[in-house]
């Protein structure tokens, strides 16, 4: 049964002649999901927000104008909820084949672009919307989904309307859909755009961007600083998207945490900060909020982090946790943290032969089989 409800909104216009006052070069789709046993929590919580807020009793992004500054702090508390968001941000500039220059053709793109990627995280989710206005994305993609999840045995999805006890979430869906276009829409970007996306980190399960283009003054790291090398950055980034986009239409569990874990660890990198660590904790959990329980640090370790180095992913490691490498120090921090596993591991395997080797008749050698020949080379 589907235990998740998403409540969507969308930002921007299809217009793609960006000369006109008005056209966005970003389209946005933003779904906040939660546990269904926690929508009267995050209603009420949302609520105290919109009485503290916005005392004409909507949710409503152009009340508050350009005020950055408060819409940190709505931020802030809107976040205390218990909910995550699931992001979708296309650059219309980059539509550059003719057949998307029709309205029909490009929400048809966004259709499938929003519904694949939804439905790979939640196979089974409930979605619902706010008011819908004629011919517009969010009426196009009810029919899509309708369409293309018709309810049975297997796929319990299902689309739906919000009641006026659920407003506030669909209100809170279109805040965050226009906080992201303060992060990413030429039109209306901002300098505080960073505060915004490490405000919202916590609570993204992912934002799906399109085309996928590492631009790494997104994060604006210090150039002079020789600890950030920016080719590697951009291999890193390269071989992670090329595992997303190769792994994206599998509906295996543990390859399903694979590509959640990945895009987490991209994201930050990508736009929060490129040298910091992440604990295993925090992947843990962001993988827990899909699974809806959690996963163990053996599971994680080796089911997500191993087969992901194994597909020739780089990703880095050390007592503080995992990140994307983007400097030479990151490299040898992987290094020296395999070493302190490795090293006392074949210490213990020399010792464990050699006290074999000593025994009365000594003739067995505990590495002489054919699978052991990389041990023996090494340790002989």
């Amino acid at each position: 049964m589907n235990n998740h409800i998403a409540f969507l909104s969308e930002w921007g216009n299809n217009g793609l002649d960006f000369t006109k006052k008005g056209i966005s070069t970003h389209f946005i789709v933003v779904a906040v999901i939660l546990e269904k046993e926690n929508i009267s929590e995050v209603t009420r919580v949302l609520s105290a927000v919109q009485k503290r807020y916005f005392p004409a009793g909507t949710i409503a992004p152009n009340t508050i104008g350009t005020d950055q500054e408060l819409r940190k702090l709505i931020l802030e508390d809107l976040t205390e909820a218990p909910f995550q968001i699931f992001a979708s941000v296309v650059d219309k500039r980059q539509l550059i084949g003719e057949g998307l220059r029709y309205k029909g053709s490009f929400y048809k793109f966004l259709h499938g672009l929003t519904n694949r990627e939804l439905f790979r995280i939640f196979p089974d989710l409930e979605m619902v919307a706010g008011k819908v206005s004629g011919e517009s994305f969010m009426e196009g993609f009810i029919k899509y989904v309708q369409q293309n999840h018709i309810p049975n045995l297997f796929n319990e999805s299902s689309f739906g309307f919000v009641s006026n006890r659920d407003e506030v979430i669909s209100q809170t869906a279109g805040f965050i859909a226009d906080t992201l276009a303060r992060c990413y829409d030429e039109t209306v970007v901002t300098d505080k755009r960073q505060d915004f996306v490490e405000l919202l980190q916590s609570k993204l399960l992912t934002i799906k961007f399109w085309p996928d283009v590492f631009d790494p003054y997104l994060i604006k790291p210090d150039l002079a600083n020789k600890k950030y090398d920016s080719t590697l950055a951009e291999l890193s980034i390269n071989l992670a998207n090329s595992f997303l986009h190769k792994k994206a239409p599998s509906q295996t569990p543990h390859v399903i945490d694979q590509l959640t874990s990945l895009s987490y660890l991209v994201f930050h990198f990508r736009h929060i900060d490129p040298t910091r660590y992440i604990s295993s904790f925090e992947i843990i959990e962001h993988i827990k909020v899909r699974h809806g329980k959690p996963v163990t640090l053996h599971y994680f370790q080796t089911k997500v982090i191993a087969p992901l180095r194994d597909a020739g992913v780089l990703i880095a490691s050390s007592s503080r946790g995992y990140k994307l490498p983007a400097s030479e120090s990151d490299l040898y921090d992987f290094i020296n943290h395999s070493n302190t596993i490795i090293e006392p591991m074949l210490s213990r395997v020399k010792k464990f032969r050699n006290q074999i080797k000593h025994a009365p008749n000594g003739e067995l050698d505990l590495l002489s089989k054919e699978e052991y020949e990389l041990i023996r080379k090494v340790l002989d």
